[in-house]
């Protein structure tokens, strides 16, 4: 390709993204380390704006940049087997550095020219992995309220995905959506005669090619493979699809006027046309489909249902009872039990260490305790709240005595029921940090592009539970059917649970913590009431 400037680089971009360098000590293939590049004087940053700006006038990467140390973890064990390594690449930093100018300069366009999808939540600025999730659980309980209505959902895993992607494929689709020329020209020199070298103790490997993908740490790489599949919902476009990064659900619903029977033949149907749609989307963009571990899951309240087959490329398609997409482990029967047990063993493991650390910190240094629990064990609680609306009051009580117990490991108050635990600590309750978190999420899901399925889920909720019921007649039932109204009373969603919560919780928030008539009344009975 022929030499395209690129706009000059500013002295103000350079010292952006020197700012955000996190100072890790790690070496690189060129022996430098964040950490170095950080301790260098303000001065230097001038100086290293002319080098990137030598590269721009040419629209070129510096050769050097392209060279990635790999070094691999252990997944397990001390002598793990090839397939339980981890490889980790270290790229250059000063590559790394410029690299980010250029990827901020690739985020600006795709704002301006609005390069996204709803469908997409991953590796963007202000998209959250929560809303796929909600999306996709509302949907299919709004589905499965009705008993005659199944769900399919196709949990589609691409093979090796930013490894596999194929260089002139990834050039095409940025050229099919309008890239300027420079840009273009400088993400095919930055892709191209990439190298790494695997290195072990003082011992390195020769420098081997990489001739498909895109090089791993680099934060363009990402940003670059959603760009790529940018086109992927479009072809999908009468289903309901879900993306982050590369995971892919795509949701088949049947339709609420047809018997379960009829509603397995068609979701059959419209699953062999959704995988014809990603064959021809694997082939074109050369970005295989790993068969054997893309799963089905049918979603459905009745007993023993037949299974739709589903194949890709002539191969079946296996179904599961239940799978984890994104973290959340979701059942045929949308139970939560599984996912809630595991996320408590988690949480219980956390406890079993701050027991040991906790032993060495004296109750005196109860800030001390109080960040350790709130570093380690909180985050698995905030995990739980996602889907809080959709548990069973028992599971509720069983997450919250557990949140409790850790309160007790903190405070040193062994013995003590969940109440008094909460009075005499005077900490937030687990409802208190859930009505702060949804108070947040509902704004993010008001807002939010990538909220949109969410927000048509609640639409639908407000038309099967409102009063209007004209709808019931063109679907061909009749004003008082007892199906549709029946549907009504099944039917539920977050957002309506959500707003019982807040009335309720809206005048209790923080008693424990700011209100002293608890405490008052324990030191009453305990310490002054006659026996």
């Amino acid at each position: 390709m022929p030499q395209m400037p690129l706009k000059a680089i500013k002295y103000d971009e350079v010292l952006r993204e020197w700012l955000k360098f996190a100072p890790k000590k790690a070496y690189d293939s060129a022996g430098t380390s964040a950490f170095l590049l950080k301790k260098l004087p303000i001065e230097y940053v001038a100086t290293i704006t002319i080098l990137f700006n030598r590269c721009a006038e040419n629209g070129s990467f510096f050769h050097a940049g392209k060279i990635a140390k790999t070094i691999c973890l252990s997944k397990e064990g001390m002598y793990p087997p090839e397939h339980k390594l981890r490889p980790i690449s270290l790229l250059p930093n000063l590559a790394k550095w410029f690299e980010r100018i250029m990827h901020s300069r690739i985020l600006q366009w795709c704002h301006d020219y609005n390069i996204a999808v709803d469908e997409q939540s991953g590796f963007m600025k202000g998209r959250r992995l929560q809303t796929r999730v909600l999306a996709l659980t509302e949907n299919l309980r709004l589905t499965v309220a009705a008993c005659n209505r199944p769900a399919l959902t196709i949990f589609v895993d691409f093979q090796s995905a930013f490894d596999n992607m194929w260089h002139p494929a990834l050039i095409k689709s940025l050229y099919d959506m309008d890239m300027p020329l420079p840009l273009l020209k400088w993400v095919h020199t930055w892709l191209q005669n990439r190298q790494l070298f695997i290195s072990y103790g003082d011992a390195n490997s020769r420098n081997i090619k990489m001739e498909v993908g895109a090089p791993q740490g680099s934060v363009l790489a990402a940003t670059l493979f959603r760009m790529h599949v940018h086109l992927l919902p479009k072809l999908l476009s009468r289903f309901n699809t879900h993306m982050f990064a590369d995971d892919l659900a795509i949701t088949i619903t049947g339709s609420l006027e047809k018997r379960f029977s009829h509603n397995i033949k068609d979701i059959e149907q419209q699953a062999d046309f959704a995988m014809k749609q990603l064959e021809k989307f694997s082939e074109d963009v050369i970005l295989p489909v790993n068969v054997n571990k893309t799963k089905a899951l049918l979603i459905h309240s009745t007993v023993a249902p037949p299974h739709p087959k589903i194949k890709f490329k002539n191969q079946n398609v296996d179904h599961v009872k239940s799978y984890k997409y994104l973290g959340v482990c979701i059942s045929t029967k949308l139970g939560w039990g599984t996912f809630i047990n595991e996320r408590i063993k988690k949480i219980k493991k956390v406890y079993n260490a701050m027991k040991i650390i906790l032993m060495k910190i004296p109750l005196p240094m109860i800030n001390i305790r109080k960040k350790i629990f709130l570093a380690y064990a909180l985050p698995h609680f905030c995990w739980l709240f996602v889907n809080w609306f959709h548990y069973t009051d028992n599971q509720k009580i069983t997450i919250d005595h557990t949140y409790c117990t850790g309160l007790r490991i903190v405070y040193g108050l062994h013995g003590w029921d969940d109440i008094t635990t909460l009075t005499i600590s005077r900490e937030k309750s687990l409802p208190d940090y859930l009505y702060i978190y949804w108070s947040r999420l509902k704004i993010h899901l008001e807002k939010s592009p990538d909220a949109l399925a969410f927000q048509q889920s609640w639409t639908e909720y407000q038309i099967i539970t409102g009063e209007d019921n004209t709808w019931y007649k063109t679907m061909g039932f009749r004003k008082n059917s007892f199906f549709p109204r029946r549907l009504g009373e099944r039917a539920k969603h977050t957002l309506a649970d959500l707003q019982i919560f807040e009335n309720i919780h809206k005048q209790q928030h923080e008693t424990f913590k700011k209100n002293t008539s608890y405490i008052n009344m324990f030191v009453y009975k305990f310490f002054l009431y006659p026996p």
